[in-house]
C-alpha cells in the first residue's frame, strides 16, 4: 500500500540518534534520581535495607508502578507524541511541502496514516529500551534481590501494553490536531495545554468538587479523562496479578481518583493493627469502559483530522 512509502520515509527521519538518546536520558533520569532518594528514605522506623524481602518486594514494585504511570510510560511519552505527531502534518503545510506530497500518487488519508504508524513503531521501540534501562537502573541503585528484579520484569508486559495504549491515544489525538490546524506552533501549544489539563487540571477540579458532591451529582466523573486514564492503568496492572499496596493506591488515588485518596498517615487501621489490604476503589466507571472512552476520543480526533485534510485546499 502507498502509505508504506510515507511511513518508511518518516521512520528514517524519526530514528535520529540525537533524538533517541535525548528521549532515553529524559525517561531514565527520573527513575535514577527517584531510586537514589527512595534508598535514603525512612518508612517509619524502617529503611528499605532493613525490611524483609517480602516487604522490599512490595515497596519496590509499588515504586516501579507509580514511576511507570507518571514518567516511564507517562508524561515524556505524551510529550513525545505531541512534539512528533503534532508537528507531522502542520509542519508540511507550513513549509509548503504538503503540496508536493498531495501531488504524488498517494491519497491524503495515506499521508496521515503513514506518519501516524511511523510514530507508533518508533515510540514503541524507544519505550521498550526505556523500560529495560529503567528496570536495570532501579536494580542497580537499590541493590535489590534478583527475586524482586524478576518480579519487576514480570510487570513489564503490563506496563508495555499500557505504554502502547498511551502511544496510540495521544499519537492519534496529536496527529488529528496536526491535520486540523496549519500553524505548527499553535498546534503544539494547544496540545501541551490539553496535556496539562488532562494530568493536572482534572485532578484539581476533582479535588474541589468531589467533597461537595458536585463531582458525581453533575456527572463530572464521566468526562474526567484523568480518572479514565488512571482507571485504564489499574486494569493493565491488575492483569499482571500484582497487588498494589495501599500506600501506592493512595498516590494513584490522589493523581487520578481511582482509589479513595486517604492521607498516608491515616492508612494504618487501628482495628486490625495494620494497613488494610486495599483502599476503596472508586467504581464510577469500569476500567474497560474507561479504556473504550479514550480509544473512541482518540479515534474521533484522528478521523476528524483525516476528513479535514481530505477537504482542505492545499496551496
Amino acid at each position: 500500500m502507498r502509505f508504506q512509502v510515507i511511513m518508511s520515509k518518516t521512520l528514517k527521519d524519526l530514528f535520529s540518534i540525537k533524538r533517541s538518546i535525548l528521549f532515553l536520558i529524559t525517561i531514565t533520569a527520573i527513575p535514577l534520581i527517584g531510586a537514589m532518594l527512595f534508598m535514603e528514605s525512612d518508612f517509619g522506623e524502617l529503611t528499605l535495607a532493613s525490611m524483609t524481602l517480602a516487604m522490599q518486594n512490595q515497596m519496590v514494585l509499588g515504586f516501579f508502578m507509580i514511576m511507570s504511570f507518571m514518567w516511564i510510560a507517562g508524561i515524556p511519552l505524551v510529550l513525545l507524541a505531541i512534539v512528533t505527531c503534532g508537528d507531522s502534518i502542520s509542519k508540511e503545510q507550513q513549509d509548503g511541502t504538503l503540496l508536493v506530497l498531495v501531488s504524488k500518487p498517494v491519497r491524503r488519508y495515506e499521508i496521515v496514516i503513514g506518519k501516524f504508524l511511523a510514530f507508533i513503531i518508533s515510540a514503541i521501540l524507544l519505550e521498550v529500551i526505556a523500560l529495560l534501562i529503567s528496570a536495570l537502573v532501579i536494580f542497580s541503585v537499590m541493590d535489590i534481590d534478583i527475586f524482586i528484579f524478576n518480579n519487576i520484569l514480570g510487570l513489564m508486559p503490563s506496563v508495555f501494553f499500557y505504554s502502547l495504549f498511551v502511544v496510540f491515544i495521544f499519537g492519534a489525538i496529536a496527529t488529528g490536531f496536526s491535520s486540523l490546524f496549519k500553524n505548527r506552533i499553535k498546534t503544539i501549544i494547544t496540545l501541551a495545554g490539553i496535556t496539562i489539563l488532562i494530568f493536572f487540571g482534572f485532578m484539581v477540579i476533582r479535588t474541589w468538587t468531589e467533597p461537595l458532591g458536585i463531582y458525581e451529582d453533575y456527572g463530572l466523573n464521566n468526562i474526567d479523562v484523568n480518572y479514565h486514564l488512571g482507571n485504564s492503568y489499574v486494569l493493565f496492572i491488575q492483569s499482571s496479578g500484582t497487588r498494589i499496596m495501599p500506600i501506592y493506591q493512595g498516590i494513584l488515588g490522589t493523581f487520578t481518583g481511582t482509589y479513595d485518596a486517604t492521607e498516608v498517615e491515616n492508612l494504618f487501621d487501628d482495628d486490625i493493627g495494620a494497613m488494610p489490604p486495599s483502599l476503596e476503589e472508586k467504581d464510577y466507571t469500569s476500567p474497560p469502559v474507561s479504556m473504550l472512552i479514550w480509544i473512541i476520543l482518540a479515534s474521533l480526533a484522528l478521523i476528524l483530522g483525516i476528513l479535514k485534510l481530505e477537504r482542505k485546499e492545499i496551496t
